[in-house]
């Protein structure tokens, strides 16, 4: 059998995240990702400034990494639109290069990484964890993170609404599309569901989405059937996907709960980072912020020997408000008259967009946070 201090189960942002800063603290831990090779997420990508903070205190620079800057967000309804300036410099990077990065950085802080690697069942053991994995190997940890992501794990998983599709395709828009699309992000409203446009690295274009599975169910999971169904619904979208080539045979797709979620269960033994701890609407842009930030958080209650439930209860200070009120939001978008009396009030007043933007941040919660709960830069550079 293996020992090792903390074992972290799942090798995205929040996961490396965690193992990052655990190891440069010099504790034994273990980071077990179930793919051999970086892979496309279903993710908006869009790097906000607490996210951006975030990475490079672990040391990564996304501007290195090839992101493009987003500075202006454009809301599109099937008749309405309107524009406003971010409340701070935004940036767009694929999760297939920002996944990579990490888990490099996370292995070469000393961090024990093992990839192509299932985790079968977690199950508490005295005043720790047994981990059973597919290859054979049983490992005993005093510390277990969950970071699986939007993936539930046998033995410690929660309840939590899934009727909800995430889909994301990546493009090579005409050159007049791309152009039009530098240093935005365009976001299409429909009943019960939302649409994510723009750049990221290397001219790219990341279209993602949130639809209801039933929705999904009527015209199955192939590109072209999608691309109509939202063409059809949206003219402006529909004038940014033509003659735009798709990247892959079909969309990546993930179930999603409609809305917000913040896990609540306690006595649970386990830290739940990233979306295993929290979902927010990805209209918001706040993804990657909730789970570098809870990963921050989990390092410093693992470095002090707290519970996870004092982790939880900290983690929910930092994430419920935003999420509150991005979940009120979404509601009101998606549906048809309330969301015409929303896209009326932000023509009438410019300002009610950037007022949004700030309030569904992490940015005030974070405010308050030690700056020793952030790891260190790094000493040593991959």
């Amino acid at each position: 059998m293996i020992q090792v201090e903390t074992i972290v189960i799942g090798g995205g942002p929040a996961g490396s995240a965690v193992a990052c800063g655990l190891a440069r603290y010099g504790h034994d831990v273990m980071l077990i990702e179930r793919t051999a090779t970086s892979q496309h997420k279903v993710c908006g990508e869009f790097l906000s400034v607490e996210t951006q903070l975030l990475l490079r205190r672990l040391g990564v620079d996304p501007l290195a990494l090839g992101a493009v800057p987003v500075d202006e967000v454009a809301l599109y309804s099937s008749r309405r639109s309107v524009t406003s300036a971010l409340p701070f410099h935004g940036l767009s990077l694929s999760r297939y290069r920002l996944d990579a990065a990490l888990l490099r950085h996370a292995h070469f802080s000393g961090a024990r990484l093992h990839r192509d690697v299932t985790v079968k069942t977690a199950r508490p053991d005295g005043s720790g964890w047994l981990v059973v994995c597919d290859n054979g190997h049983t490992v005993s940890c005093r510390n277990l993170v969950l970071a699986t992501g939007k993936l539930g794990l046998r033995g410690i998983d929660d309840t939590r609404d899934g009727s909800q599709v995430g889909l994301k395709m990546h493009l090579r828009p005409t050159p007049d599309i791309r152009r039009a699309l530098e240093g935005r992000v365009e976001l299409y409203f429909l009943e019960a569901s939302y649409i994510g446009l723009e750049l990221v690295e290397d001219g790219i274009a990341n279209l993602c989405m949130v639809l209801p599975g039933k929705v999904m169910s009527q015209f199955g999971s192939g590109w072209p059937a999608l691309r109509n169904h939202v063409a059809a619904a949206l003219p402006a979208l529909a004038e940014r996907l033509a003659d735009a080539e798709p990247l892959w045979d079909k969309p990546k797709a993930v179930a999603c709960p409609s809305g917000g979620h913040l896990h609540r269960e306690r006595n649970t033994a386990a830290y739940r980072v990233g979306d295993r701890l929290a979902h927010i609407p990805p209209f918001t842009g706040d993804g990657l912020a909730i789970a570098l930030g809870s990963a921050a958080l989990a390092v410093a209650h693992i470095r002090e020997g707290l519970s996870p439930d004092v982790y939880l209860a900290a983690a929910r200070k930092l994430t419920a408000g935003p999420i509150r009120l991005a979940s009120i939001v979404s509601c009101l978008a998606g549906h048809r008259i309330s969301r015409n009396l929303m896209f009326a009030a932000a023509t009438r007043g410019p300002g009610l967009i950037g007022s949004i933007v700030r309030r569904t941040r992490l940015t005030r919660a974070m405010d308050g946070l030690d700056p020793a709960v952030l790891p260190a830069p790094p000493l040593v550079s991959p």
